[in-house]
């Protein structure tokens, strides 16, 4: 495990000072073991009113409703909804493709970053959290936990992480999603360079448990352009293909098939109930994600 203050250094501090009020929720209710800020599927006596119920001996006396008993001449005790802790699954696409850079910062290192400041928010309000990579399978796991402890180790492990080989999402997926069996917030980081209903399916699963899905597709602005003027000769950065090709003569085609497959993994997510949001690479890595998550709060909270 790298040294607390190497892991600490994907935060800067500045920025955390700024964004410790932001929050990380799931859009539907989830089964947590602390207090914290997420609402619970379990009723009980908290701070947002759900429903009356007829009052049973043994209930608290401070929840029965003397209005209604005025009106109605019977016994109804004020249910509300408990809050607890969100279980936050942060998934990183760790293959070949992630690495590619166009100028200062990679994919994968935008993704890092990204996942970074995720994990910063979800330590501040004390949510149980995890950390899975893949490529064709599993590649890191760390599992459930809380606290700055915690955070230490999660960040470490996204230092640990370099991009490199093939990808199998169905595989991958598969395997880095397997721990997750309870409700809450999952996370994928990925350029989904794949066929969407591939990816999705595998995670459709999740939606099936109650939990709530972000797709984070991350992409680079020159990945979109093809911007090249003269024959260049393209490396598959997840297998040996070499393509020798006249840029100018497929441009235009290029980026029309680019701009669709990004509004087919769009519409794939939303068909599926999933949140996707396009992060695109930039030396203000945090701009992206933050105007995301602060959308978010302002539609949802």
């Amino acid at each position: 495990m790298t040294s607390f203050a190497e892991a600490f250094s994907l935060l800067d501090g500045e920025l955390l000072d700024r964004i410790r009020n932001l929050e990380l929720f799931s859009r539907f209710r989830v089964e947590g073991v602390l207090n914290g800020l997420n609402k619970s599927p379990f009723k009980g006596f908290s701070t947002d009113f759900v429903q009356h119920r007829q009052y049973h001996p043994g209930d608290p006396l401070r929840y029965l409703d003397w209005r209604l008993l005025g009106k109605t001449d019977k016994l109804f005790i004020r249910q509300f909804e408990e809050h607890t802790n969100a279980r936050i699954s942060v998934i990183l696409d760790v293959s070949g493709s992630m690495g590619f850079k166009s100028e200062s910062m990679s994919k994968h290192e935008f993704a890092v970053r990204t996942a970074a400041i995720l994990f910063f928010l979800a330590s501040v309000h004390r949510d149980s959290f995890s950390f899975s990579s893949f490529r064709t399978a599993l590649v890191n796991q760390v599992p459930f936990g809380s606290g700055q402890g915690h955070l230490h180790r999660v960040l470490s492990a996204l230092l640990e992480q370099s991009p490199a080989g093939g990808t199998d999402f169905q595989n991958g997926l598969d395997k880095s999603t397997a721990h997750i069996r309870r409700r809450g917030l999952t996370v994928v980081l990925s350029d989904f360079m794949d066929d969407p209903d591939i990816f999705v399916k595998r995670l459709s699963h999740l939606r099936f448990k109650g939990s709530d899905v972000i797709v984070m597709q991350v992409y680079d602005p020159a990945e979109c352009e093809l911007d090249f003027t003269t024959v260049t000769r393209f490396h598959d950065p997840e297998g040996p293909e070499v393509l020798v090709v006249d840029p100018p003569l497929i441009q235009k085609q290029y980026r029309q098939a680019f701009n669709e497959h990004m509004v087919n993994i769009k519409d794939a997510c939303r068909h599926h109930g999933f949140e996707h949001v396009a992060l695109p690479v930039g030396d203000d890595y945090h701009v992206p994600i933050l105007e995301f998550i602060h959308w978010r709060m302002e539609r949802f909270v």
